[in-house]
């Protein structure tokens, strides 16, 4: 008895031991939106080391993944205020593209943004005026300073659906 009550002590100093904790660097970097319509927030997502799969569902509707991968994926989003007391009163409009982290400057414009598989989301209870849609018509510039910084610009169309968000500009 008293050696299986030695043994039991025993296995409790040894299964004790501090808690480790693994620091890792966040593969996502997320800010609020400098500019945005005052009815709503805007914030600004740039994900590392990630990539854009857009896939049809079932309906053939397009929707975005974000998945691992060796590319930078920016997403820039628009939630307006709901409207107390109304169901289905959320709106919001969200925009992606994927581009190659070692860039420094780019500029694509119209049919070369399908380089960067950008991506217009319009989500509400809005019949047959909501989904997701490729962005051909618009301006994606990506600029970077000395200092580090770089500069995310993007100015663009909709021909689809109607559209709140037609440009944005951020910097990180």
């Amino acid at each position: 008895m008293k050696q299986s009550f030695s043994i039991i002590i025993l296995l409790l100093f040894l299964g004790c031991h501090p808690n480790k904790t693994v620091v890792k660097k966040p593969d996502q970097t997320a800010l609020k939106s400098t500019v945005c319509p005052e009815d709503g927030v805007c914030t600004f997502e740039v994900f590392t080391n990630k990539i854009l799969n857009i896939k049809p569902d079932g309906i053939g509707a397009l929707y975005p993944e974000i998945l691992d991968g060796n590319k930078t994926v920016i997403k820039f989003e628009y939630k307006r205020h709901e409207i107390p007391n109304t169901a289905d009163s959320g709106y919001s409009e969200v925009i992606y593209a994927e581009i190659d982290p070692n860039l420094q400057e780019m500029n694509l414009e119209n049919e070369l943004l399908n380089q960067a598989k950008v991506l217009f989301g319009r989500l509400c209870f809005c019949r047959g005026e909501t989904g997701y849609f490729y962005v051909k018509e618009g301006v994606l510039t990506i600029v970077s300073n000395p200092s580090g910084f770089k500069t995310y610009k993007l100015d663009f169309k909709i021909n689809e659906v109607p559209q709140i968000i037609k440009s944005f500009e951020e910097r990180l």
